[in-house]
């Protein structure tokens, strides 16, 4: 106890080196945890942009679709399939929706397309995109043949509200055919590529125009309660519906799956280093402690205090350094989580960039509440490995030596 006792004052004898390493432990604490944070947020609020978005929890479609989106591999009991998947466990919406590709034109313009005919009721229970309209909005009822399209897209074709697009089709049966659209909302995601590919229609105007079967449909959107549910789901649909092709959103995006793994490798990584750093900063400090101290070390030694006693008044020395700044680092870096969670972080200015990558020019950074015993503990540990090295230096001390100052 006495040895506890010597080493908390020992801590305090020189106030300035024992600030300055508290300070240091803090920032690098505070900087790793909150980019941590940061990146954890930034992966999250993809995932979950894709999934109320793009592709919901689960999608459902024949077998071969998605390889060209021919309009012949379709779904062709609709209300039935829909009433399957309804009775699912953690089922929270289901929408239907016709998908093919188009070419988009204007005045002045043109490009290809993925055109999306949905039920605008349905589509909402699986996709917030109505609350990504800045500009219109979300299918008016009174409007003949009205279209939702993407910023990206509307500049591209010098498109604005109430603009008429020119759309070339496929017919059901393989015709080519022309239908015009009137632009009545535009919309603004995360993801760039998505807004300038993806325009949406009401389903049973695109029927119309491609004399698509009544009854049929393309894919099945479904979200589920929560994404822990995907798995589970899926197998429980595969078995009701084996005729059908039933993938998850990991399947359907794969690239975010990607940019969300490479962010939390990069952010283990980040914290990595500040660890190393801060490892060695400790060793550095107390080594220099130990130094500056070699005849009060020597004294010790020399009135009998045994080494066992001396190496631990080092390490309990160090730990007391440690336990200081992981607390107020920890401290510091709950606080800043907390409100920028909830405020978020402003990246408007590079949003062209981030956007590009799907990545929301708003962050809420993130962390779960596990997370802070584990990262306590891995710093404890690096603490104490760190006190070994001038530990032994201090014990290695000959007395006689120490005290003359050698």
């Amino acid at each position: 106890m006495k040895v506890i006792q010597i080493a908390w004052r020992n801590v305090w004898r020189n106030k300035l080196r024992s600030f300055v390493v508290i300070i240091a432990i803090t920032l690098g604490l505070w900087g790793g945890i909150f980019s941590y944070a940061f990146m954890q947020g930034m992966g999250d609020q993809q995932i979950y942009s894709a999934i109320r978005t793009e592709t919901g929890h689960i999608q459902v479609n024949k077998p071969g679709f998605l390889r060209n989106h021919d309009l012949q591999e379709n779904i062709v009991d609709e209300r039935n399939t829909e009433d399957a998947l309804k009775t699912i466990q953690g089922v929270k919406g289901i929408s239907s929706s016709i998908q093919l590709t188009g070419i988009a034109s204007t005045a002045s313009a043109s490009t290809g397309v993925m055109i999306n005919g949905v039920d605008p009721d349905a589509y909402a229970t699986v996709s917030q995109l109505k609350d990504y309209l800045v500009d219109g909005s979300f299918f008016k009822e009174d409007v003949y043949n009205p279209i939702i399209i993407g910023e990206q897209l509307a500049d591209k074709l010098h498109a604005k509200l109430h603009s008429r697009l020119v759309f070339t089709l496929q017919t059901y049966e393989g015709e080519i055919s022309y239908f015009a659209f009137k632009v009545t909302g535009i919309y603004k995601l995360h993801n760039s590529e998505f807004n300038e590919n993806m325009v949406f229609v009401r389903k049973q105007d695109l029927a119309k125009a491609i004399h698509f079967p009544a009854g049929h449909t393309s894919v099945i959107n479904i979200l589920l309660a929560n994404k822990e549910l995907t798995e589970t789901a899926k197998t429980t649909i595969q078995k009701q519906l084996p005729n059908l092709q039933v993938q998850t959103w990991e399947e359907l995006s794969p690239m975010t799956m990607l940019m969300s793994g490479t962010l939390n490798q990069m952010s283990f990584i980040f914290v990595f280093i500040i660890l190393l750093a801060l490892a060695f900063g400790i060793i550095n400090t107390m080594l220099m402690a130990v130094l500056d101290r070699t005849r009060e070390i020597g004294m010790l030694l020399s009135i009998g205090m045994n080494q066992r006693k001396v190496f631990s008044m080092i390490v309990w020395e160090t730990l007391f350094l440690s336990f200081t700044g992981v607390i107020t680092g920890m401290v510091l870096s709950m606080i800043s989580i907390s409100y920028f969670g909830t405020s978020g972080i402003d990246l408007s200015v590079i949003s062209e960039g981030i956007n590009a990558l799907g990545f929301s020019s708003h962050i809420y950074p993130k962390l779960d509440a596990g997370f802070y015993p584990k990262f306590a503990l891995m710093v404890i540990i690096i603490a104490m490995c760190s006190s070994v090295f001038p530990a032994r230096r201090a014990i290695k001390l000959k007395p006689a030596e120490a005290v003359r100052g050698e």
